[in-house]
């Protein structure tokens, strides 16, 4: 049976996946482009390092944003329990365990 808890951890997951994918591939774009830019005019070196930190820092603000959507879906939930037998046997097919001591 799936539980509705799943999917705001499925949907915390993807926000913050996709957001950090898209963030690195942004980032990873502006760079390219701020070397491309400094590379035809390296007179304007320092204002294009101006402009690309500026950049970076609205392109991280998105994934910063994702994150705390994500913390806001998992705290919305509780936890997913964990299970003290995780493949669902109870115990019916365990085989019993003794202790032994052997004196040699």
């Amino acid at each position: 049976m799936i539980q509705p808890e799943a999917f705001a951890w499925l949907g915390a997951g993807l926000a913050i996946g996709l957001a950090a994918l898209g963030t690195g591939i942004g980032i990873g774009m502006l760079a390219a482009k701020s070397v491309e830019a400094a590379a035809r005019q390296p007179e304007a070196v320092p204002q294009i390092q101006k402009l690309m930190i500026l950049g970076i820092a609205f392109i991280e603000a998105l994934c910063l944003y994702a994150l705390l959507i994500a913390f806001t879906l998992t705290g919305k939930t509780s936890a997913p329990s964990v299970s003290s037998d995780p493949f669902g046997t109870d115990g019916m097919d365990a085989a019993p365990v003794t202790m032994e001591s052997s004196t040699h």
